[in-house]
């Protein structure tokens, strides 16, 4: 066993504009010398081979969210509004309140409920193509932005009027994981938006402006039965907004690019519901989104390495389930994949994202409607990529298709 400081590990520049077109040749280079750790330029050390990650990630008792070194990196005061949204949201709550909080929308979020939610999504996704398909080009990248963004404000029961507005604010704050300082004014600002906008919503449906059965109610419910206080009830609405519009839409537009290259898959998804469902977990597998930053609170000794306390972590989801030594071929992306070995896009232990089932269900009803209504979509442009480091994704995906006809 040797402390992970004098060990001798590749650098992984998991900022690097490049890696984020395509991460597999710098990966690769750092498994040469090291099968599944690496070091980073923006501090603690990456993660990356999927059974580091399946062991490690879910050690809730030695690790705990580490928001609080990204509001360091921006050189912000924790006592700042935007730090305090950071530091104190479900996200990077530990122990007994990430139990307290994430128990008082639970029940909103697990299969049957989500399951309630399927002739919505299809109507959503519909009626945005009614506007959106006739071009027979866009960038779909943006149409994405508006689908789950949509559904999950109806399951909010909060109307969707001031969205549009707000869909820069909301891109920028998922930037701000990509620890980019010279985000940090127009994240400031953009918070303000965020935080008023939340604020409105509360104090509007408590006035009973929009009285209804949404997740918006049950969460004034449990704040008013003392589950949680004014200021964690708007922090967990904006979470969850913004949840709803950013990592989802990443997806889809992830799953829609990898289709191109695929045209009988795109030509099945049309008509095969279930089959939807296998490009899904094939997506999350082979095109997973998400960093998890954990710093470590009790030293750690695994496989050789000892990581002591206040070790930093990135968790690479996405590299972890493109390990050749658990998935074979693993860049094939192939919706018929034996998942004996699961991907871990969702993460592991307590902090398993509260929104899998959601996720899953209305990127397979929206996938499904989408490749009925564009037939034979092709590549109309260049494609640009979100940072690898945070919240991954397509920036850009301009494509041109035939629009079905209508009846």
């Amino acid at each position: 066993m040797r402390p992970v400081t004098e060990l001798d590990l590749p650098l992984l520049a998991v900022e690097h504009p490049d890696l984020s077109v395509d991460p597999t040749p710098w990966v690769e280079g750092a498994r040469r010398h090291h099968p599944w750790l690496a070091r980073s330029n923006v501090g603690g050390y990456v993660v990356h081979g999927y059974q580091a990650v399946k062991d490690l990630v879910g050690l809730d008792d030695r690790l705990r969210p580490d928001f609080d070194g990204i509001v360091d990196f921006y050189g912000v005061s924790r006592e700042a509004p935007w730090a305090r949204l950071m530091t104190e949201m479900l996200l990077a709550a530990h122990g007994p309140v990430h139990a307290r909080l994430r128990a008082s929308v639970a029940d909103a979020f697990t299969p049957r409920y989500a399951n309630r939610y399927r002739g919505l999504m299809r109507d959503v996704i519909g009626n945005l193509l009614d506007r959106w398909a006739p071009r027979g080009s866009f960038d779909f990248t943006e149409f994405a932005s508006y689908f789950p963004i949509t559904v999950f404000c109806a399951l909010m029961g909060i109307s969707t009027d001031r969205i549009p507005g707000l869909r820069e604010t909301f891109e920028i704050q998922s930037a701000s994981y990509s620890l980019d300082p010279e985000l940090l004014p127009q994240v400031l600002a953009g918070y303000e938006r965020l935080w008023d906008f939340a604020d409105g919503i509360v104090v509007e449906r408590e006035r009973g402006a929009h009285g209804g059965e949404g997740l918006l109610d049950a969460m004034i419910a449990a704040k008013n039965a003392g589950r949680m206080d004014e200021i964690e009830l708007r922090h967990m609405l904006l979470l969850l907004v913004l949840a709803g519009y950013d990592t989802s839409k990443n997806m889809l537009a992830m799953i829609v690019c990898r289709l191109l290259d695929h045209p009988e898959q795109w030509q099945r998804c049309a008509t095969d519901l279930a089959y939807c469902g296998k490009v899904v977990e094939e997506a999350f597998r082979h095109s997973g989104v998400s960093t998890i930053f954990r710093v470590v609170t009790e030293e750690i000794a695994y496989d050789g390495v000892i990581f002591p306390p206040g070790t930093l972590l990135l968790f690479m989801m996405g590299l972890a389930s493109r390990d050749p030594s658990v998935f074979p071929d693993p860049l094939a992306f192939r919706p018929e994949r034996d998942h004996r070995d699961r991907h871990m896009a969702f993460g592991r232990g307590a902090h398993m994202c509260i929104g899998q089932h959601l996720a899953r269900i209305q990127l397979e009803e929206g996938l499904h409607v989408i490749a009925q209504r564009l037939v034979q979509p092709r590549l109309a442009g260049e494609v640009t990529w979100r940072p690898y480091i945070g919240i991954w994704g397509i920036k850009a995906l301009p494509i041109a298709f035939d629009p079905a006809p209508t009846a």
